[in-house]
């Protein structure tokens, strides 16, 4: 399966090379879906550094036929559960089923249910978010793949990428952003309200995706970071205060600017280290 795969990507990412499609790199993966994985952990209790890392490794960032044919980052197949659309690929055997879905962010919801409701991956569970190392092990030892270093190679993106510094996101909120049932799908693009009111079970990244604004901007927008709390009730501006209209009723407490660099969370701007 895995010397198939590998042959495959290889052709496709010379194709892209001859044909000058831009093939995406691994921080440009990480950064374009950590929100992705850092959800589906909020959700499931996987850690996110697992999900990309599997995402990276399994779809090559991005650029396998699976990925950019049927948004498939994990590649899962069909199997007799399946009432969805399908995309057909060559694997183990000739003309394999596959999940196609209709955008990555479905993948990346599917791969952590596939997870949940499996039971020979039901002990995975029983590890803490934090124990990235079991969980890779896990993965290899319970057959999600047969390479017999696949342990090692989740492993090694994780530690070379800082990973880790996703699955410690909820210490870093101060303990609020428990989701249940939070769906990242994308909705139809309207007029963006001038804020929302945070609810139980919010938290900034959360309120982030399904707005459509960068963290980054949410935080900036209503001076706060990353790390501080958000609580029930609260009001959270999604446009800058000099851009509401003046008949609004606007909080005195002007928002202190940041740096992008303060409340990002790409892997080299994180603080290192587990909490």
């Amino acid at each position: 399966m895995k010397r198939r795969l590998y042959i495959c990507n290889v052709l496709f990412l010379a194709l892209c090379f001859n044909t000058g499609i831009k093939a995406m790199t691994m921080t440009e993966y990480i950064k374009k879906y950590k929100d992705c994985a850092i959800e589906q952990m909020l959700v499931y209790n996987i850690p996110a550094s697992v999900t990309l890392a599997q995402g990276i490794l399994e779809s090559r960032c991005g650029n396998s036929p699976l990925a950019t044919n049927a948004n498939n980052h994990f590649g899962i197949k069909c199997h007799d559960d399946w009432v969805g659309p399908y995309y057909v690929y060559d694997d183990d055997a000739r003309g394999e089923h596959f999940r196609k879905y209709t955008n990555a962010d479905e993948s990346f919801k599917d791969h952590a249910e596939f997870l949940k409701s499996r039971p020979w991956y039901t002990f995975l569970f029983n590890y803490a978010r934090t124990d990235y190392r079991d969980w890779a092990d896990g993965l290899k030892n319970a057959g999600y793949a047969t390479a017999p270093d696949y342990a090692e190679q989740l492993i090694s993106i994780i530690e070379k990428n800082h990973l880790f510094d996703y699955d410690t996101v909820l210490q870093k909120l101060n303990g609020l952003g428990l989701l249940y049932g939070a769906s990242p799908e994308n909705k139809e693009k309207q007029a963006l309200p001038d804020y929302v009111i945070v609810q139980k079970g919010d938290c900034i990244f959360k309120i982030a995706r399904e707005s459509g604004v960068e963290v980054h901007q949410l935080c900036n927008y209503n001076g706060i970071t990353v790390h501080g709390l958000i609580s029930p009730g609260q009001k959270l501006y999604l446009k800058p205060r000099n851009s509401i209209s003046r008949s609004q009723p606007t909080d005195s407490k002007h928002p202190t600017q940041y740096n992008k660099g303060d409340v990002s969370v790409l892997p080299e701007k994180i603080n290192r280290g587990k909490a």
